[in-house]
């Protein structure tokens, strides 16, 4: 559903009068409303009244509800505790639902599926009308070509959600880089959606395409040309890219725009040369040639060629997302079904905050173990399909022979000692005798270039200010077990023990 429909939803939700105001006399009228059609309706407008939209637990206690269904049945198909479900989830729903769609009436389980009907069906006759009309409900900014654009999962980021804004502003490209699942993709969704309700936006229209496909340039550009050109829809494309990136950008330069190209690291990763250097080239006349639009874009590495652009000074800048703080993510993990605070603090650091791999890890406790206590008695780390198709394409298909040497040193010196190792000691444990084929040079260039894919975590010692590296948990679990094939396929490299 577009970000706009939410101030249309908000609108019904406080003009339509409560289901009981009414007397129910229009449930007699009632079309056939689905539980999918209203769910999207009341998470959409939960999401714009609190910034996140529905949890899993709350999911399951709306449809509980829906279906007439106990809390002790609820649990049962849930997976979730019935305390946690009756105490937590289910106290903090009908206060919140009250507030939204009550209209001053409580908010119960039995009296929420005469509410969502109604609600669901004043929308739908509101659509219908602006369709018969000939009109569309509009919002202040124009969200053109997205993907959906799910914010249910944002938790925290307020720093740099506000640092992201500023940003936009002040630079014509933004690179938001971080590991995968650590929230690019929902923070970059986060900042469309309150940029697309501002009372004075700073955009006219933004541009949402996933790039996770690697498309040629010509195919994009062309893309995003019939989006900005839509009050010209004939106009003819030119055969070459040049013509079709001056074209784009004498589009651009008409009105404010914000485009947004997600999963970028496909678009540099690519086998071409030609490719990459053609979005290269693509990237510095937007950021030369622009004056008022900015390109944003996600991507799991800082480019070289985002790098390069920044290093001549061009108004590029790159803006690293970490993991959730540790009172978000304790927010995100009891939304998850996890209230153990103590558990939740030994997941979060295992997982340095990750959203995705510390949801991963729940649903496997919840799937698997039924609790956390017998999950904890057994504990290991845990590596989801997400991390490990990542790190698969990276072992098989990005890192050279001397990044690899680095990364697997690291995970036995992190195996036998976690405290993060110095870059003297790794240069001297790397390259003994200065004899070993590999210089000392090369292998500055392989750690900042780990550093810049986050594959390594890098730390300076606040004395010395000498840096040190280490790895992350889950990346050291994949190292040690290589559960692909794809780490150990030098003979050089050596037998390593597996990790708990």
């Amino acid at each position: 559903m577009d970000f706009n429909a939410t101030q249309k939803l908000n609108s019904i939700a406080l003009s339509s009068g409560t289901p009981t105001e009414r007397g129910f006399k229009a449930s007699k009228n009632l079309v056939a409303v689905t539980f999918e059609e209203a769910l999207v309706i009341i998470n959409d407008l939960v999401c714009a009244n609190r910034g996140r939209g529905l949890s899993k637990p709350e999911i399951s206690v709306i449809k509980g509800a829906w279906d007439n269904c106990g809390y002790e049945k609820i649990a049962q198909d849930s997976g979730y505790t019935l305390n946690y479900l009756q105490r937590v989830v289910g106290a903090r729903l009908w206060t919140t639902l009250s507030k939204i769609i009550g209209n001053g009436e409580q908010i119960t389980k039995k009296n929420l599926r005469l509410f969502l009907e109604q609600l669901t069906q004043d929308h739908n006759v509101q659509s219908t009308s602006s369709k018969e009309q000939g009109c569309i409900v509009k919002g202040l900014v124009q969200v053109l070509e997205r993907k959906c654009l799910d914010t249910s999962s944002f938790y925290g980021r307020e720093e740099e959600l506000s640092k992201l804004k500023e940003l936009i502003i002040k630079r014509r490209c933004v690179s938001l880089i971080g590991i995968a699942g650590i929230g690019k993709s929902t923070l970059a969704a986060k900042l469309i959606e309150e940029l697309s309700t501002e009372s004075q936006p700073k955009f006219d229209s933004i541009i949402w395409k996933s790039v996770a496909h690697a498309p040629p340039l010509q195919e994009l550009l062309a893309d995003i040309i019939e989006l900005v050109q839509s009050n010209e829809p004939d106009l003819d494309l030119p055969k070459y890219t040049q013509a079709m990136i001056s074209l784009l950008i004498k589009q651009l330069q008409s009105r404010r725009f914000l485009i947004v190209l997600d999963e970028c690291e496909s678009l540099f990763q690519a086998s071409s040369l030609e490719q990459r250097l053609e979005y290269k080239l693509f990237l510095r006349r937007l950021t030369e040639e622009l004056d008022q639009s900015c390109l944003l874009l996600t991507s799991r590495v800082l480019p070289d060629e985002i790098n390069d652009l920044i290093e001549i000074g061009l108004p590029v800048e790159y803006l690293k997302i970490e993991g959730l703080k540790n009172n978000a993510a304790v927010q995100f993990l009891s939304t998850q079904g996890l209230i153990d605070l103590e558990k939740c603090n030994e997941l979060i650091h295992t997982y340095r905050g990750n959203p995705s791999e510390l949801k991963a890890v729940v649903n496997r406790i919840n799937n698997l173990f039924g609790s956390s206590e017998k999950f904890f008695e057994h504990k290991t780390t845990l590596v989801s399909r997400q991390f490990q198709v990542m790190l698969d394409k990276t072992f098989g298909q990005v890192l050279n022979e001397v990044q690899r040497q680095i990364m697997i040193y690291l995970a036995e010196k992190v195996f036998s000692d976690p405290q993060p190792v110095a870059i003297t000691i790794l240069l001297n444990e790397l390259n003994p005798s200065k004899n070993s084929g590999v210089s000392d040079s090369e292998l500055i260039l392989a750690l900042e270039k780990l550093v810049n894919m986050i594959l390594i975590e890098k730390e300076i010692d606040p004395i010395t200010r000498e840096a040190h590296f280490s790895l992350q948990p889950v990346i050291k679990k994949y190292i040690m077990t290589d559960p692909t094939g794809l780490v150990h396929i030098s003979n050089a490299s050596p037998n390593l023990a597996i990790a708990s």
